[in-house]
């Protein structure tokens, strides 16, 4: 308790809360973690429960929003820690390991849940990877039946095919899919246009589209259509399905400076290929996720910037020759970077066996006809079969949204909130309210400790957690930004004794609150403030 005056006598008759200009407002605003997840997750409220040790409470909140923690875990680029207040004072909570550790936790310790009986509502899926998964998951937890369609022999879409085993374990993938498609029916190798078509669609209630973006974009050069040259998608949904890049000795240069070539290229070097990769900006405007870049420039990889290849060729001796050309940077183009401009006579000259290509993929919008994305992003349905249209919704990589894992499971989450209000006859309404995100000058720092960075380590990103102890103490250091946890400090500190606990929080006594502050400078989270009104 702070000392204070205290008087030997009732000062019920004193009424202070005539002088006040300002009233003091406990209102929980958004922590930039949970603002800033694609998937929608709350993580400051798994990770209070984590705190405490509360792991299955934990594996519930945040399987409510995404129900692939394990794979996320070990996959997403956590925006979230980017984004942590924590980091301006030592560094930020490490919520990907968290949140690892917890769906690590719930793969060996939840057994799979309950599902309520199908009642008469049907839902198609087209396409079993994060977003089509997503969607199932939640439907069929409300007692819709859901049946998923994919051209691939498994389920798991860009899970299974795209992400090596170095980055995702297919045991780990193997559990969590287990889970999530418990109680939904999975048809595979089924290709929309030769395995199944509308007529096939019309007895379902609503159908989502969830395909992906899986054709690879080219280059458009002479000789890119020699054999020996391959998309990376190609080459790592091989990899993923057989286990095998078959490049033992050879020389192999990737094009591009996406997660997806960074992918290619390290898998290549895993499969004994000498890589060299090549992207025609700098490093600085590469677009995979900085986490990607790090582990790439710790491989024994060559990487040339600023180069892009300019014709392919088979030479007699049976490997490619190809002809590079240096660049410069230019003027903004319309992704926002520089435009990279060819620099005259710097052509050169290199001869390998093998090039992957990866600059970026496009959705396959064949499949209804003259299907496209109209130019603000939203799918255009003015062509779509009349049978389908009003009951075919669209969301995952398909539409152009930035194409990552979380991204992916939050699109198919609120596709499946829009279809279950859609069977219930009506429409999904999103709150247009700007929510308020709490920022480092809402943390009051003198309520938390300094940890020693070089005692904490570093925590590598491909390992976990080694056990509940190392993950509740990580747990302990989130400031709970912007959401009161019950520090009683608003009730300790007021010198009018004005702030009275509740079973729901705290309730400010009017008549004896004279306003002075007290108790929001002293608020450690920001959810109390001053509004400055009677």
């Amino acid at each position: 308790m702070p000392e204070m005056a205290v008087s030997e006598s009732s000062m019920d008759w004193n009424k202070t809360g005539s002088w006040r200009s300002s009233t003091p407002l406990h209102k929980n605003i958004t922590p930039p973690c949970n603002f800033n997840c694609p998937a929608g997750e709350n993580i400051r409220g798994y990770i209070d429960l984590l705190k405490d040790k509360k792991t299955k409470e934990a594996f519930e909140l945040l399987t409510e929003a995404n129900p692939f923690p394990a794979v996320c875990g070990r996959v997403c680029y956590h925006p979230c820690q980017a984004s942590c207040n924590r980091s301006s004072l030592d560094r930020e909570i490490n919520v990907r390991k968290l949140e690892r550790f917890i769906g690590d936790w719930g793969m060996e310790n939840v057994n799979k849940q309950a599902l309520p009986p199908t009642a008469s509502k049907k839902i198609a899926i087209i396409g079993a990877g994060p977003a089509g998964l997503s969607a199932a998951f939640y439907l069929r937890k409300q007692g819709i039946a859901v049946t998923v369609y994919d051209e691939n022999s498994m389920p798991g879409g860009i899970l299974r095919y795209g992400i090596p085993s170095y980055r995702l374990e297919k045991d780990v993938l193997a559990k969590e899919l287990d889970r999530v498609l418990h109680g939904i029916e999975f048809k595979s190798n089924m290709r929309f246009g030769s395995d199944f078509d509308i007529s096939d669609l019309l007895g379902f209630d609503a159908v989502f589209l969830a395909t992906g973006a899986h054709l690879s974009k080219t280059m458009n050069i002479d000789g890119e259509n020699i054999p020996e040259v391959e998309s990376g998608l190609n080459f790592l949904k091989t990899a993923n399905s057989n286990g095998s890049g078959n490049l033992k000795g050879k020389e192999v240069i990737v094009v591009g400076g996406g997660n997806t070539a960074c992918d290619t290229a390290r898998s290549a070097y895993r499969f004994g290929a000498k890589v060299t990769l090549v992207y025609r900006r700098t490093e600085a405007q590469m677009p995979a996720f900085a986490e990607e870049i790090e582990q790439l420039k710790k491989e024994p990889i060559k990487i040339e910037f600023l180069t892009a290849p300019k014709n392919i060729r088979k030479t007699d001796g049976g490997k490619l020759g190809v002809t590079f050309i240096k660049m410069k940077l230019g003027l903004p183009d319309s992704s926002g970077r520089s435009r990279p401009v060819p620099i005259a006579d710097s052509d050169f000259e290199m001869s390998v066996d093998k090039i992957f290509t990866a600059i970026g993929e496009d959705p396959d919008l064949s499949f209804f006809g003259n299907a496209r994305i109209k130019t603000g992003g939203e799918f255009d349905f003015s062509d779509i079969d009349e049978r389908l249209k009003a009951r075919l919704f669209v969301g995952g990589d398909i539409l152009p949204n930035p194409r990552t894992v979380p991204h992916a499971v939050g699109s198919g989450r609120l596709a499946s909130e829009k279809i279950a209000a859609f069977l219930k006859g009506e429409v999904l309404t999103q709150s247009e309210d700007i929510e308020v995100i709490a920022g480092p000058g809402d943390i009051n720092f003198d309520y938390f400790s300094m940890i020693n960075l070089t005692k904490r380590g570093s925590h590598p990103a491909e390992s976990g957690f080694a056990n509940m102890d190392e993950a509740s103490s990580e747990a302990a250091r989130c400031f709970s930004c912007g959401v009161c946890d019950h520090c009683d400090n608003c009730h300790n500190f007021c010198p009018d004794m004005a702030v009275i606990k509740t079973s729901n929080g705290y309730h400010v006594n009017l008549e004896y609150c004279k306003g002075c502050g007290i108790c929001a400078r002293e608020c450690p989270r920001g959810s109390l403030k001053m509004d400055g009104t009677e």
